[in-house]
């Protein structure tokens, strides 16, 4: 195991905008009704996750179970 030699904090800076420009996208392309693609149900960078966390919130926003 090695040492933690440098830690920087984020402060506040505010999300990235990849992130910025994720939630939009999402936000557009969840009214006009589009399903997210591959790379946005599974991505891990900050676009993906903003993307994603928009279908999924609008999702659970009084939706009924689909099972």
């Amino acid at each position: 195991m090695g040492t933690v030699t440098e830690f920087k904090t984020l402060g506040k800076e505010g999300p990235s905008a990849a992130y910025v420009s994720g939630v939009a996208d999402g936000q557009s392309a969840r009214a006009e009704g589009g399903a997210l693609t591959l790379y946005l149900q599974v991505g891990i960078d900050d676009y993906a996750r903003a993307s994603r966390g928009v279908f999924r919130s609008a999702d659970h926003a009084g939706a009924v179970d689909r099972r």
